[in-house]
């Protein structure tokens, strides 16, 4: 994930960024699988096991490898717990301590093992299908998993880890680098009263709650009519900055030696009002206009957001766990949203169901449906469900929903909806929107300055990735020290704007 964003070295980070502003989200549904066993079945067996093995078991374990070996950061740090749902949790997080300032970048997703332990018990909860059965049916492994089929019995189990790292678009830009994606919405949610937990639920309805006023749109919602208010709103304050710069002339009474000192002092702090008060008008007539308004629902806001509307979205990515419960009330969560949310009727949207092929990988499901939905975003494609051989009667009355059985190339796609829902009344939501928006709203400046550090950063990544190959390095090279010293370590943490800087003599960054 790191050399993908074109960080080779984790240390770069803090050229850019307080080594405060670099966080971690990263959880996990169980945890270190293999060191609860050696907890609990090893020692009761009186078989050898690590002294220090009950350390592994913790689910802030995973993200605290990664900061002790890579990162070495001192940023926000917010282990996600959440069964299935586990990365849209971490991503939900990560992007919410993003926008409250605590961070510009955060590392997130979910990572789950596979264990004969967990095998078992999916089993005895009838989750996953019957090899046995599959078998004596004639179905190879490959076709086990088949999500929104006539025949669809259980997930098939997969296992991994699905990271991403995520930036302030701001932050991206400064650093130059690659987006691959905008998350416009992420929201979680729990369901209703009831004595299963992993009965599917339909909560995440809630991103599409709005209680509208007749037939007439808000004007909000209209992309020009909210530029011309911010050109307004912006004009009276660069009239407001004028005024406060032409105050200095007050300051004249000050004594001589004074005056140049207090006037550049002043200048500075009527900048960064100025600059503080812009940001927040661009806030409030662009990503959060519809925010704690009935009116607007998060999904039909997040979408407006970039002169969107719900005929827009170009896939939806399905949770899609091949079991019968969850893909018949996942299609029902689908069709009713997008009903809601006025999407043209007998526009569809393609479905994907990609654990037809990954399997279910519990933790990082969601991060796994992320990197499918951005590949889509780059390319236009979007993936069929192989094993489609017959899709469930009951999915008929889903209007909205199409569930491919082939891919098909698309000329393009603005906007991917993702879902993940989780055992222990946990579901969650991603709005993915295509980069090309965002660059969109740079000057032709900005862009070319981004482009020219994207370029930089893409060749960086790709000769990492080709010396791993020819092996002058290792792909994982772990830290054996931090980016400064031990005396300089307090002052560093103090000291806001602290950076690090390239020594070329002995190839590091350090402060």
């Amino acid at each position: 994930a790191l050399v993908r964003s074109g960080i080779t070295d984790p240390y770069e980070l803090y050229q850019y960024f307080h080594i405060s502003e670099v966080g971690n989200t990263t959880g996990s549904g169980l945890g270190g699988s293999r060191a609860l066993r050696d907890v609990f079945k090893s020692r009761y067996l009186d078989n050898e096991a690590k002294s220090d093995i009950l350390q592994e078991t913790f689910i802030s374990t995973v993200q605290a490898w990664v900061n002790m070996l890579l990162m070495s950061s001192s940023g926000p740090v917010k282990p996600a717990v959440g069964a299935c749902a586990t990365s849209v949790l971490s991503i939900d997080a990560a992007i919410e301590t993003i926008q409250s300032g605590k961070a510009k970048v955060m590392i997130a997703g979910g990572v789950d093992d596979f264990v004969e332990e967990s095998s078992v018990e999916f089993a005895n909860m009838g989750a996953t299908s019957n090899s046995v059965e599959e078998f004596a049916r004639g179905r190879a492994p490959s076709e086990m998993s088949r999500p929104c089929t006539s025949t669809r019995n259980g997930f098939m189990e997969g296992h991994g880890a699905g990271i991403v790292t995520l930036m302030s678009a701001s932050a991206a830009i400064e650093f130059g680098a690659p987006i691959y994606g905008i998350i416009a919405m992420s929201g979680t949610a729990t369901d209703k009263q009831g004595q299963s937990v992993p009965a599917p639920g339909k909560g995440v309805l809630t991103s599409a709650r709005e209680a509208c006023e007749g037939n007439q749109p808000s004007r909000l919602l209209n992309f020009d009519y909210r530029r011309r208010q911010l050109q307004r709103q912006l004009s009276a304050l660069e009239a407001w900055k004028q005024e406060e710069m032409d105050d200095l002339a007050d300051m004249v009474d000050l004594p001589t030696d004074m005056v140049e000192l207090s006037t550049m002092r002043y200048a500075g702090e009527v900048e960064k009002s100025y600059q503080r008060q812009r940001r927040s008008l661009q806030d409030t007539w662009g990503t959060e206009f519809w925010k704690n308004d009935p009116e607007f629902s998060p999904l039909r806001g997040s979408l407006a957001v970039w002169g969107l509307t719900a005929d827009d979205i170009g896939l939806a990515s399905f949770h899609g766990t091949s079991t019968v419960a969850n893909d018949k009330n996942e299609s029902d969560v689908l069709n009713t949203q997008l009903k809601h949310l006025d999407r043209t009727p007998g526009h569809v949207v393609p479905v994907v169901c990609q654990k037809w092929l990954t399997g279910h990988p519990k933790g990082p499901a969601a991060s796994f449906m992320l990197n499918g939905v951005i590949q889509s975003l780059r390319t236009g494609l979007i993936p069929g469900n192989r094993n489609a051989d017959n899709i469930g009667k009951e999915l008929e009355s889903f209007d909205y929903a199409l569930y491919l059985s082939k891919s098909i190339q698309t000329s393009g796609i603005k906007a991917g909806l993702i879902k993940s829902f989780g055992f222990g009344q946990v579901g969650g939501e991603l709005l993915v929107v295509h980069p090309d928006y965002l660059l969109a709203t740079l000057t032709r400046e900005q862009l070319d300055e981004y482009n020219a550090k994207l370029q930089q950063r893409s060749a960086k990544s790709e000769r990492y990735w080709q010396d791993t190959l020819v092996g002058n390095h290792p792909f994982v090279q772990v830290k054996s020290h931090p980016p400064f010293t031990a005396e300089q370590e307090k002052s560093v943490y103090l000291n806001p704007l602290a950076r690090a800087k390239y020594d070329s003599a002995s190839g590091e960054y350090k402060f």
